[in-house]
């Protein structure tokens, strides 16, 4: 029986949609939800600040907890208990900890859209939680879209 899912967010609208199926399965299936970003990059705060960026830091930090907690209200509003986290460090290393920390049943990450060649990668690098993760993985593709361009 799966009791907890643990669901990678980060502001893609691929991740918005595969916490939106997240939400849906434990809302059928009874589960509580982890809700994990991972704020990595910390290069990028060093360059915000020398760009003249007041509170690069902090700011990035109040994103990470207004991602979470926007899909914490989406599975509360389905009755579904949701606990979140913003970790640091290298993204798939710290999800994978977190899944033995919660004690999580089923990994729900989005597929990310091919990137560019040079794009910089999505900081969970989904093929290392397949390789590595003790748990099933459930890699959720973007949502389609319709012929406007709108996702269905």
């Amino acid at each position: 029986m799966t009791d907890r899912f643990l669901v990678v967010v980060d502001d893609s609208a691929a991740a918005l949609h595969a916490a939106r199926v997240a939400v849906d399965l434990a809302a059928a299936a009874g589960a509580r939800l982890t809700l994990v970003t991972v704020v990595e990059d910390h290069v990028l705060d060093a360059r915000l600040s020398a760009a003249a960026i007041p509170d690069a830091a902090s700011r990035r930090a109040r994103g990470a907890v207004a991602m979470v907690s926007r899909v914490a209200t989406m599975a509360d509003r389905q009755g579904v208990a949701a606990e979140t986290e913003v970790l640091s460090g290298h993204g798939a290393e710290q999800v994978l900890a977190a899944v033995g920390r919660c004690g999580a049943d089923l990994i729900v990450v989005a597929r990310e859209p091919r990137l560019p060649a040079g794009s910089r990668t999505p900081s969970v690098n989904v093929e290392h939680l397949l390789e590595f993760a003790d748990v099933p993985v459930l890699v959720v593709p973007p949502a389609p879209k319709d012929s406007a361009g709108q996702e269905t």
